[in-house]
């Protein structure tokens, strides 16, 4: 039930929050609950998923996008999500999930999230999401350009860690 109250609250404070340029990393910052934790008494890994959404609909609302997904005709679809636990994280932590966007092709939006504590990195996740309208797949630069982003128009360069992941997603399709 405490995700409800923390999207009621993200969405509340949206005026608060700070605009970014798209390639910008986004913090959303949260305390662990106990109701958030596992019978180890750690960040259970279901929570980690619920979160990253939650962070990526802060970045939606800080690159000033989430309006065209409430009455746009925009989506946003995950299509894949790998999540890397490095080190627990603990009832009543602070936690600051960074998220950025590292590049996009014609078809996916390619998203790392890092859970840091203390500035320490204790999870990272990557996450690969379809941007949808009018029931057909749109790259990212479409979202962008209907925002009227004038400072960017061409992605990144691909990684090589983005590179190795989509190696790993075509095997394990065939």
């Amino acid at each position: 039930m405490n995700l409800i109250f923390r999207l009621l609250r993200l969405l509340l404070s949206g005026k608060k929050l700070q605009s970014l340029n798209p390639l910008d990393a986004s913090h959303l910052a949260f305390r662990v609950w106990p109701l958030d934790c596992d019978f180890n008494l750690h960040l259970t890994n279901a929570r980690y998923p619920a979160l990253l959404d939650l962070a990526r609909t802060q970045y939606l609302m800080q690159i000033n996008a989430l309006s065209m997904f409430f009455g746009g005709g925009w989506k946003s679809v995950l299509s894949s999500q790998n999540i890397i636990f490095i080190k627990e994280i603990k009832p009543f932590t602070r936690v600051n999930i960074a998220t950025k966007v590292l590049y996009w092709d014609r078809k996916y939006c390619y998203i790392e999230h890092e859970f840091l504590v203390a500035g320490k990195v204790h999870a990272k996740a990557v996450a690969r999401v379809a941007f949808i309208k009018g029931k057909r797949v749109r790259a990212f630069d479409k979202l962008l350009a209907e925002l009227k982003t004038d400072s960017l128009t061409e992605s990144p360069e691909v990684t090589e860690s983005i590179k190795a992941w989509l190696s790993i997603l075509e095997h394990k399709k065939n």
